[in-house]
């Protein structure tokens, strides 16, 4: 099993976290057109993804609430 985690950030938002696990078993690869090395299915799908959150639209991206609460104050 193949464990990948996807972070897109946009600047220091993050936009979107996933973790992804994958038998090897079913993994399909292609080779690259230069050298010996290969990409698999979930690669490319996973630059997909990434692709399309960074090509969102602000309101698609909806409110930023940072992830560090730590150095942030309230006004309560």
């Amino acid at each position: 099993m193949k464990k990948r985690v996807m972070c897109v950030y946009d600047g220091s938002r993050r936009l979107w976290k996933d973790d992804m696990m994958l038998d090897s078993e079913f993994e399909v690869r292609m080779k690259l057109p230069k050298g010996n090395g290969y990409v698999t299915d979930l690669d490319v799908q996973t630059v997909h993804r990434a692709e399309y959150l960074l090509d969102a639209t602000p309101e698609e991206k909806g409110q930023w609430i940072p992830d560090n609460l730590r150095n942030v104050e309230y006004a309560f």
